[in-house]
């Protein structure tokens, strides 16, 4: 309860209260005040109560009474009442009656922080970043210290919401050092959180211009993203905190950060690897050994200790469970491998295995035994590629052509299914089966048929003179293309003769030919493609150094090579992903993390061809 006096006028078209004392909870002063037409009625922002039990109807009634100014603060007292219900459709609705334009300064900052807290409730961060960036709340200066707090952590929540991680890290930086020490901690938390899911090039252009503790920060974040090796991350953040020793994330280290020195401790030293070193996949074994290898002496030569690794021939084990006894017998305490699926379906089934194992290829069962991690090269992973490519590309309408056989229906199924979980439409499939039958399932896709007896119907209604064009479906917005370079080849040229020529197409890697002389790829210029960044960019670390020793590692056997070194990367930090889920490593096969069910999951590069060669495309502004 407050006590207010109040002087009456005798212009009062409605009579006073005839005491000079009245005592009113604050939440009814505001409306009584209005409803008696006294000289006191608040005109200011500062006047408005904090809390009010107040329906949000009532104050709107109230606002209908008035005019002017005093109508516009009834209103933005009723969005401010509305959000602290938790209200934030009402909030959007009723700043919709207020110009804003027409307010006071203090109140376009409110209304301002009203629309962006709404908006971003909503699910709606581009607006509420729009909202964030009004001339108003330019000048922060005209608010207390607490509500610029307010605005600026606002403006980092948004940011991030939005994907643009390195702004909300920058907003973030800059008010670290007006935080409460609790505050202080959760921030140092966002801080890392955005740093690891902003694209490692952003990171990197911005490190070559960034000073003071952010600069820090980024370099941080730099060498957890760019080294896969636990080794070589673990010695580069000893050199780091050396570096910056009175950095906050040197004196309150990122929990993350911290575990990774614990696991660091206590790493395996002595592990399998368990391959087929004579049969149909021995080509593949020794390139997947010699890529593995590769990465575990290139940390050794840099003085830092590495695990000792026994070599075991998979083909020599009726059962892998004599495999496992003669591992244990030896000290082994971890095991990768094996590369046959049979096999590893086969340890997929046993109710526990005898020692942690990384498994080279995926097992069909969903319920592995714990303990059983499972990476692989499989054409799924690029199929929910191209699903996310296609999605942050703004496409939202798509069909599919796909090879017949297991690779191409996996393929289809995975893209199907990522490509609706993230809510975009299916519009039409047909599987390849035939070249002479492309050009009619494309025209069947694409609807062109119908198009053309529409045209045929016009020219016949008014006059053979008319010339219409026939055109694709409607809404049909772009391709996924799993196929063979053979059958890729007929697709572009068909798009075109089908009136669609420019039409999006992203296609697996199968779709072209990847040469070590570089011949080109003829009639499918145009077509992005997914590829591994080791064959992409060839920026790995590794990448000149294991293609000197093995010149067909910058072919297509260069998948494995690369799949190799991935397998050294993800094995030494096994424990880091399975802690810290949101962990992502950066490597030679696409961006990798870990899935609750053990399974390595990639995200793969996008390139586009040109000239008959794949070239880079420029990565999208988020990643999902």
């Amino acid at each position: 309860m407050v006590t207010m006096q109040v002087k009456c006028s005798r212009a009062n078209k409605v009579p006073c209260l005839m005491l000079r004392m009245i005592r009113l909870p604050l939440a009814g002063l505001l409306l009584a005040s209005l409803m008696a037409g006294c000289s006191s009625t608040p005109r200011h922002l500062s006047e408005l109560p904090t809390t009010t039990a107040t329906p949000v109807e009532d104050i709107l009634h109230q606002a209908e009474r008035r005019s002017g100014a005093e109508a516009h603060l009834l209103r933005l007292h009723a969005a401010q009442t509305a959000w602290s219900r938790n209200q934030p459709d009402r909030v959007r609705s009723i700043l919709g009656m207020i110009p804003q334009s027409d307010l006071p300064l203090d109140q376009q900052q409110r209304f301002s922080e009203l629309q962006a807290r709404s908006e971003l409730a909503l699910g709606q961060p581009d607006a509420a970043l729009r909202a964030l960036r009004h001339p108003s709340l330019e000048r922060l200066d005209a608010l207390t210290p607490e509500a610029q707090l307010d605005i600026q952590l606002l403006r980092a929540e948004t940011m991030a919401a939005a994907g643009e991680h390195l702004s909300a890290v920058q907003e973030r930086v800059f008010m670290h050092n007006l935080l409460s020490a609790q505050a202080q901690q959760d921030n140092l938390a966002a801080i890392w959180d955005n740093l690891n899911q902003a694209p490692v090039e952003s990171l990197r252009e911005a490190s070559s211009s960034a000073t003071g503790d952010l600069a820090g920060w980024l370099s941080l974040a730099l060498i957890a993203r760019d080294h896969g090796n636990l080794d070589l991350q673990v010695y580069a953040m000893q050199q780091w905190k050396d570096k910056h020793p009175t950095h906050p994330a040197a004196i309150m280290p990122p929990e993350s950060i911290s575990r990774l020195m614990e696991l660091h401790a206590q790493r395996p030293q002595h592990v399998a690897l368990l391959l087929p070193f004579d049969g149909g996949l021995a080509a593949a074994a020794d390139a997947l050994r010699d890529g593995f290898l590769s990465a575990q002496y290139r940390a050794h030569s840099q003085g830092l200790a590495q695990p000792r690794i026994s070599l075991y021939d998979s083909g020599a084990y009726i059962d892998l469970l004599q495999f496992y006894q003669q591992a244990q017998a030896d000290g082994v305490q971890w095991v990768i491998g094996p590369l046959d699926r049979q096999q590893v379906a086969s340890l997929a089934q046993l109710p526990e295995l005898p020692l942690p194992t990384l498994a080279l290829n995926y097992a069909d069962t969903t319920t592995p035994p714990a303990g059983l991690f499972q990476f692989g090269l499989a054409p799924e992973h690029e199929a929910r590629s191209a699903a996310l490519r296609a999605w942050q590309d703004g496409h939202r309408q798509m069909a599919m052509l796909t090879n017949g056989d297991d690779w191409g229906s996996r393929s289809a199924q995975a893209f199907a299914a990522r490509w609706q979980e993230l809510g975009g439409v299916l519009t039409g499939q047909e599987t390849i089966d035939a070249p002479a039958n492309i050009s009619g399932q494309i025209a069947d896709l694409l609807r062109v048929r119908e198009s053309e007896q529409r045209n045929q119907h016009l020219q016949d209604t008014l006059g053979s003179d008319v010339m219409v064009q026939p055109t694709p479906r409607p809404g049909l917005d772009a391709l996924f293309l799993a196929a063979d370079p053979l059958q890729a080849r007929q697709i572009k040229p068909t798009l075109v003769f089908q009136y669609a020529g420019e039409l999006p197409v992203y296609a697996a890697s199968r779709a072209y030919r990847l040469s070590l002389n570089g011949e080109p790829n003829p009639d499918i210029d145009g077509i992005m493609v997914a590829e591994i960044p080791w064959l992409l960019t060839r920026s790995d670390p590794l990448y000149d150094i294991i293609v000197d020793s093995w010149p067909t590692a910058a072919g297509p056997m260069g998948r494995l090579y690369a799949m190799g070194v991935d397998a050294q990367r993800i094995f030494s930090r096994l424990r880091q992903m399975q802690e810290q889920p949101e962990t992502r490593i950066d490597g030679a096969t696409g961006i990798l993390s870990l899935g609750a069910d053990g399974r390595i999951h990639r995200e793969l590069s996008w390139g586009e061809m040109i000239d008959g060669q794949l070239q880079p495309l420029i990565e999208p502004a988020f990643i999902q």
